[in-house]
């Protein structure tokens, strides 16, 4: 072991300043990932189920626009007894072969256990505390998966599932569910669309084997 404790505690345990402040940062993220996946995973199971085929307490849940609480960590002060160090870093420069020493900070953590193994004195140290806030994302949308607009699945009286057209009306009603808008397309003054009106083809397309992202707002094309 070197003869200077100091400088021993400095090598095995110091950082740079920002990625030890950095790293307090990233565990505070992932607490609150944690908490966004159980509020997000409620969300998903209401909102990308099946209409057709979610059980009873989520459609209702759906029809009245429950959303699941999210919860946040509005803010995390973060307090640290820590040795400041100071380290020139050479850097070549481009005229020839110049050399620069650019300073860079370090900082290790102090605590009672490496104070008393490596005789680090406490003069030496300094306690930094920072705030950690979370900036809360602009106009924030629910994102979910494209549903079958124009088709629906039902059970016929042999008790087998078939497909068959939704009504003009059953579809903005499902449209309204899902926050989405509609435009339609093909439609004649001779053949004006009405509730009982049933359509050929949405656009973006429903694929059960490729499931489509979509937003609310988002407008569905149905093609007469």
């Amino acid at each position: 072991m070197s003869s200077n404790s100091y400088d021993y505690v400095k090598d095995a345990f110091a950082a740079p300043l920002g990625d030890f402040i950095a790293s307090i940062g990233e565990g505070v993220g992932e607490a609150q990932a944690a908490l966004d996946e159980g509020s997000l995973r409620q969300t998903l199971e209401i909102y990308n189920s099946d209409p057709d085929k979610s059980h009873e307490t989520l459609k209702m849940l759906r029809d009245v626009g429950y959303q699941p609480t999210f919860y946040t960590i509005p803010k995390t002060t973060a307090k640290a007894k820590i040795s400041l160090s100071i380290s020139q870093q050479n850097t070549s420069g481009g005229v020839q072969n110049t050399r620069a020493f650019k300073p860079k900070m370090y900082a290790t953590p102090v605590n009672a256990s490496n104070t008393n193994k490596y005789n680090l004195g406490l003069n030496a140290t300094a306690e930094i505390q920072f705030d950690i806030v979370p900036v809360p994302p602009s106009d924030t949308q629910i994102i979910r998966f494209l549903p079958s607009v124009i088709e629906k699945v039902v059970t016929n009286e042999d008790d087998k599932e078939v497909t068959e057209k939704r009504t003009f009306k059953e579809i903005k009603e499902l449209l309204e569910s899902y926050g989405l808008g509609y435009e339609i397309e093909g439609e004649t003054e001779d053949s004006p669309i009405e509730d009982t009106s049933v359509f050929t083809k949405q656009i973006p397309s429903y694929d059960e084997n490729q499931k489509k992202m979509i937003k609310a707002d988002d407008v569905i094309t149905l093609v007469v």
